[in-house]
Parts: C-alpha cells; structure tokens; sequence
C-alpha cells in the first residue's frame, strides 16, 4: 500500500521543519509561467531585480535560494571582495568574521558552518549572555572582514548591544555590517538604515517559494555576491521559477496583522484545561500563550501527543519545560483552530 502524506495543522509558525509557509494562488500561477517559458537568464535578473528594488526601497538586490546562501555568500564577498576562484584556494589576510557568542546559533544548522564553507575565521564576542559595544569592538583589527549580526528569537535577546549601536559602531570603523533576520517581517524597517547587507528568508514572512534575497547600502558587495553566485555559489543555484514565485510574493506582501485574533483567543479559552492569554514577542507577532491548569501533566507531554495524533498538531513548544505552550496562528484557519482545541481536550480526558 502506498504511504500518504500525514495531514499537519502547523501552529507553531514558519518553520523549515513542516514546510516553512503556504503560499497564495498568484505566487503559484508566477511560478507555473516561469516554469513553462525561457528567458535570457540575464536579462530576466535585472528585470526582476529592478521590480524587486522597488519594492523593498532598496537600491542594491540579489535573490538568493536561501537566507544561509545569503549569509554564506555575504561572508564570501567580504572575504574575498570580487577574487571569486580564490575562495578555499588563496586565503586573504582579511579573513575574520565577528559574531557575538550569543548570535551563533542553531536554527535548525549552526550559524558557523555557514561561514566555515568560505574559510571564515569566526571571532566570538562577549559571553553566552552578553555583548556589549565594547566587546564587538576588542575584536576589531586589520584582517576583520565583517561584523554578522543576527536579528532572531533563537538568539540571546537581553544584554546584547542593539542593532542600531551595531550599525553606529560600524559605520565609526569602517566594518562591513551583514544583518541577518531570516524570519522578520518587516522589510523596509532594514532597508531604510544604513546596513551594507540585510538577509531575509522568501519563504518565511514574505510566504514565497525556497528563496532568500539579499539587499543593502553596500553596492560593492551585493555585486560581489551575485559573482561569487556563479562560482562557489552554483552549489546554491536559485530557478527561474522561484525567483518569479519571490517577486509575486514581494508584490503582494503586506505584514501580517490578523484582524481575528481574539476570536482565535475565544475558542481556547472555552478550554477548562487551559489557561490562555495573548503574547506578543520581540517582533511583534501574537500568539496565544496557555498553561495546563491541572499541573498533573507537563507542557512537553501535551505537544509530544498532539505530533502524535492522527492529524499531526505543532505547537510552538520553545517554553515547554517552563509550563507554557504558545500557538502561532498566522498558519491556521479557524476550523483547524477548533481542530486543536478538539485534541486538547481528548489529551486530558485519556485520549
């Protein structure tokens, strides 16, 4: 018999685990177009690229096929500026990479591998807990390339220099500033502060097709990336039609505010098992935050079952062991909501 695909209800967000996103009806009718017809690859780029500048109101764009090809690819410019066969042949004095030890991260692959793929000598600032300005900048020397800075939930969020000090302290010293926020929604926030590369993922907020794009302040280095692009890059090629599916996602984004969150809210609250009320993270995204009123069974043991269940539910369990379980609802409708709030209740009642 042939196996079927398990139904997934993702409330947990856009992860990379259960597909990232779905996508709308135009993104997919401009990937079939682009899949169906040829182009002057060239030509194709630039006219793409022209629409997408507009867009995100930035002078200097190059898609990607992900926000890692982006940081990879970003660190390769740095490094090696327009020299694109010396990458892992001839190494440059002007090799390091500095990152805060809080910023190197695992987001489902370490952040370092990222750089390790270009020979980037990684130069860890601050502590597990902390970076301050002064610590980013003890790092700083002739054979700097760049400074990486991280904008993530998975990344220490308190004691951490801003990014805006960052940009400043950058600026001061002549660093090459690459910013990395994969998963932010707000584009032109990035793209109206004077950053050198700004890396976002596609298919995350933009819910867009595998793709990452790449913009900044910098022209130089957002040139040298779409050379390396064709070299050490052509391990992370990018098609016709996700580069076509990314523009008609840009085209039609807007940041996700829903206008229906507290009737999501209502439903869980109905649940004597729970205990709810609204979160709202660093980025402004609302979730919806419970705790288990009887305390017999823990947070992690109700998400363990409910990926269990015949219809495979995600929760966002990064608060597990301390009681709290959040749902992301920007990937759900209204019956999966009721759908989850259906299997809660079967969890406490003895399935």
């Amino acid at each position: 018999m042939t196996k079927k695909f398990k139904k997934v209800i993702n409330a947990d967000g856009r992860m990379t685990i259960l597909g990232v996103s779905k996508f709308n009806s135009n993104v997919a009718q401009a990937m079939e177009y682009a899949g169906n017809n040829f182009f002057i690859m060239s030509e194709f780029k630039e006219i793409v690229y022209d629409k997408i500048k507009k867009i995100i109101k930035s002078e200097n764009v190059c898609v990607v096929n992900s926000a890692s090809a982006g940081i990879t690819l970003s660190a390769c410019a740095s490094i090696y500026k327009d020299k694109i066969y010396d990458v892992n042949k001839i190494i440059p004095d002007k090799k390091e990479i500095i990152l805060a030890k809080g910023h190197n991260i695992d987001f489902g692959a370490p952040i370092e591998s990222l750089l390790n793929l270009v020979n980037a000598k990684i130069m860890e600032a601050g502590y597990s807990n902390k970076c301050s300005i002064e610590d980013y900048k003890y790092y700083f020397n002739k054979n700097t390339a760049a400074l990486l800075y991280v904008v993530s939930h998975h990344c220490v969020q308190k004691n951490m220099a801003s990014l805006d000090e960052v940009i400043k302290l950058c600026k001061e010293n002549n660093i090459v500033l690459i910013v990395d926020c994969a998963a932010e929604e707000d584009i032109w926030k990035y793209s109206n502060k004077d950053i050198d590369v700004v890396i976002f993922s596609g298919s995350k907020a933009i819910e867009g097709p595998t793709s990452g794009f790449v913009f900044g302040k910098n022209k130089i280095i957002i040139e040298n990336i779409k050379k390396h692009q064709d070299i050490i890059g052509r391990t992370m090629k990018i098609g016709k039609e996700n580069i076509f599916g990314l523009l008609s996602a840009l085209e039609n984004y807007k940041i996700n505010k829903n206008n229906n969150f507290d009737e999501y809210l209502k439903i869980f609250s109905l649940n004597k098992n729970i205990l709810c009320k609204k979160d709202i993270d660093t980025r402004g995204i609302e979730r919806i935050r419970f705790e288990i009123v009887n305390k017999k069974n823990s947070a992690k043991e109700l998400a363990n079952y409910l990926k269990e269940c015949d219809i495979a539910i995600y929760l966002r369990d990064y608060f597990a062991f301390q009681g709290y379980l959040d749902i992301d609802i920007r990937n759900i409708n209204i019956e999966e909501a009721k759908i989850i709030n259906k299997y809660i209740t079967l969890f406490f009642e003895g399935r």
